[in-house]
């Protein structure tokens, strides 16, 4: 036998505890940053001896796992009776409204924890990745040995768990919603298949209510959700074409595949009200991804949500899982059309299982196609067919080894060692960078305990979920709120030169929000207009700003004192927060700050290169830059700042950087734009002087 004979609960007992523990242990060994040296291990490692997190989204996670343990529900205040989040979108906050499973699994698990254990709410929230995440491999293990075995099943939990994506998104300090997102469509099928295969009343009965109870949870899991309610619908469909057109499609198959769904449906609206349903338009949610109307679509600049390159579509989801997912997928159904080797090899594989499967694995791979963010719905349907593929190599190896007289379980172990170890290693390789590091947090510290209370942060929307989390003060817009009209505002106050412009601007957003754009927009019905008239008065006196309403745009005196209330309100503290990784981004800043709401926006020049000292000297000596002379050459030493003017004809500046070994390379109309002097070369202005600063990080204050 492959496997020792042994009690076969206690069989399947083992293999479980090797495939959670492989997946936990390689996770857990993420924490000691092993790729980093000392110094710059503990410069991102906190006060509790933990990296830090390593995406921003986990701080806002924490945060509303926090609320709910404070408040009982996930806002920080209660507005109208709905939970509010006070602090992101700031004013007026938005609805605190989010997958509410993540914070339910660490709030239960902390206070089953907390009679035994010092260990901290935040602690169990950075640990909870490693501890969930790899209940997908056991799930994975059930669902393949159903079809192909113990060995497949055990190897397939082992590809789960080791899978590069869903491994780098599920180690310890990436507190997100993707631990679920393997977990719970490996349930989904499991059960789904319990209700059409099993032919007890029974347990027919009881998977399909766990079916359904699968999708609810998921439903409460992640805003994905849908994707798998796609899935099954489509399967069952499919299924009951080919079902009826071979004859075999009666009254209680239809139940079986239609009825769990229909149930799920009805849980899901029960339990979370028809907006949640709503989500599963697809228009819906091809909407709440793209940009409305004229204004910028800021999702463009988010890397995750783009096409993934060919290098990332191949090592993502894992080599092993695509290449014998997709491969193992052509030899299955070579397989399944020959009667007598369907019967020898894949003796369990029903036409129902290969439609399901096909289907998942088609829809996972166009999602991972669409956007990198969606790779991870590929990983478990490859997973899965990669498993029913090792299953049938193994089915042939035994068969082999009949006809040739020899023991199979020699080459079996060896193959499957091969693999797992090809896994592991791969997995054991993944390795991340926190984002954030003690030049933030002790930022976030001073915002803290430096500022006063309300005052507002006006910076990159990338941070704004660690400054609400951990310096407890509201942002102009963060990563949930980044895709809004608000955002060319914000990156218009950075790419102008016209300081006046830039302080009312976030004098205007930092008080009144987007009460302005509203009230003027409701008026002229016209972005575009709209757009103009804010730019003209919002740097300058209220006096002046009126009578530019009055007597340029012809607005009554009436509307225009309202108007004014909102774009020249009395001042609320705000401070901007400006980071060294922001120069990284520059190109979004000046892009979508110099938005045409008329025609198409030119591309700004903007590009970040590393340069030795030496070849800065050299260029500016020979007035030029790798072959090119530019307009202007402008050089930080130190504090100081010098300006050399090259070339009047040319359309490009070159920043040089020697203390970060950097050149930008520019757009000269944005040489003295409010990102250039605070983001690249940290002066005061006239309108804004250094509050704090550190190696990394700089907080602003209006004059």
């Amino acid at each position: 036998m492959f496997f020792l004979e042994v009690n076969e609960n206690v069989k399947i007992f083992l293999l479980m505890v090797l495939i959670f523990f492989t997946g936990f242990i390689l996770r857990a060994e993420t924490v000691h940053l092993v790729d980093i040296n000392g110094t710059e291990g503990l410069y991102l490692t906190d006060d509790q001896g933990l990296p830090y997190m390593y995406e921003l989204d986990s701080y806002y996670n924490y945060r509303i796992t926090e609320n709910y343990l404070k408040n009982g529900h996930p806002g920080d205040t209660l507005k109208a009776g709905i939970p509010w989040d006070s602090y992101s979108y700031y004013p007026p906050g938005r609805p605190a409204v989010y997958p509410p499973v993540i914070s339910w699994v660490s709030i239960m698990l902390y206070r089953l924890l907390d009679p035994f254990t010092d260990m901290s709410l935040y602690e169990l929230c950075f640990w909870l990745p490693a501890v969930v995440a790899p209940f997908a491999g056991t799930v994975m293990f059930f669902l393949i040995r159903k079809y192909a075995g113990d060995a497949a099943g055990f190897a397939g939990g082992i590809l789960m768990v080791t899978a590069p994506l869903y491994f780098a998104r599920t180690i310890p300090g990436f507190f997100d919603t993707d631990m679920f997102n393997c977990l719970m469509p490996a349930l989904i099928v499991l059960f789904y298949t319990g209700v059409v295969e099993s032919r007890d009343k029974y347990r027919c009965i009881t998977s399909g209510l766990l079916f359904a109870v699968s999708m609810l949870l998921f439903s409460l899991s992640w805003t994905g959700w849908p994707f798998m309610l796609y899935v099954t619908l489509a399967s069952a469909f499919i299924y009951t074409i080919i079902s009826w057109r071979m004859g075999t499609l009666d009254l209680s198959c239809i139940k079986r595949l239609f009825l769990p769904v229909f149930l799920a449906v009805l849980l899901i609206g029960l339990f979370n009200g028809p907006p949640q349903l709503s989500g599963a338009n697809p228009l819906a949610i091809l909407d709440s991804t793209s940009s409305t109307g004229p204004w910028p679509d800021i999702y463009e600049s988010v890397s995750e949500l783009g096409h993934p390159s060919v290098e990332v579509f191949l090592s993502a989801a894992g080599p092993l899982n695509l290449g014998f997912g997709v491969f193992g997928a052509l030899v299955i159904i070579s397989i399944f059309i020959r009667e007598d080797m369907r019967r020898k090899h894949l003796p369990s594989f029903n036409l129902f299982i290969l439609t399901l499967s096909l289907v998942w694995m088609m829809a996972g791979l166009s999602a991972y196609y669409i956007s990198v963010r969606f790779g991870i719905l590929a990983i478990t349907p490859l997973t899965f067919i990669s498993g029913i593929f090792l299953g049938v190599i193994l089915s042939y190896m035994r068969t082999i080894s009949g006809r040739w007289n020899f023991r199979a379980d020699i080459p079996v172990i060896l193959l499957l060692f091969l693999i797992i170890s090809v896994a592991t290693i791969e997995a054991a390789e993944i390795g991340r960078i926190p984002f954030i590091n003690d030049d933030f947090a002790d930022a976030a510290a001073f915002l803290k305990d430096g500022t006063r209370e309300g005052t507002v942060v006006v910076t990159d929307w990338s941070y704004g979920h660690y400054i609400t989390a951990s310096a407890e003060r509201p942002v102009l817009f963060d990563g949930g709120s980044q895709n809004t009209p608000r955002a060319y505002w914000i990156f218009r106050a950075f790419e102008t030169d016209n300081e006046s412009l830039s302080a009312g601007i976030l004098t205007m957003l930092t008080s009144s929000g987007d009460s302005a754009l509203s009230l003027l927009e409701n008026r002229t019905g016209n972005t575009s207009l709209t757009v103009q008239i804010l730019n003209d008065i919002l740097g300058v006196n209220r006096r002046s700003a009126e009578e530019i309403l009055i007597r340029k745009y012809g607005l009554d005196r009436e509307f225009a004192d309202k108007l004014l209330e909102y774009t020249h309100p009395e001042r609320r503290n705000y401070v901007i927060l400006t980071a060294e990784g922001m120069r990284y981004v520059g190109y979004w800043y000046l892009y979508y700050g110099s938005w045409n709401f008329t025609s198409v926006t030119p591309r700004p020049l903007y590009e970040v290169v590393d340069t030795g000292g030496s070849e800065m000297l050299k260029s500016v000596d020979e007035g030029s830059w790798r072959g090119k002379r530019p307009y202007r050459f402008i050089i930080k030493y130190g504090n100081s700042v010098k300006r050399v003017d090259v070339d009047e004809s040319r359309n490009f500046s070159v920043i040089f950087l020697p203390d970060e070994g950097e050149a930008i390379i520019i757009d000269r109309r944005f040489d003295d734009s409010l990102f250039v002097r605070l983001v690249l070369l940290e002066e005061n202005s006239k309108y804004f002087r250094k509050l704090y600063n550190n190696d990394n990080v700089i907080i602003w204050q209006l004059k």
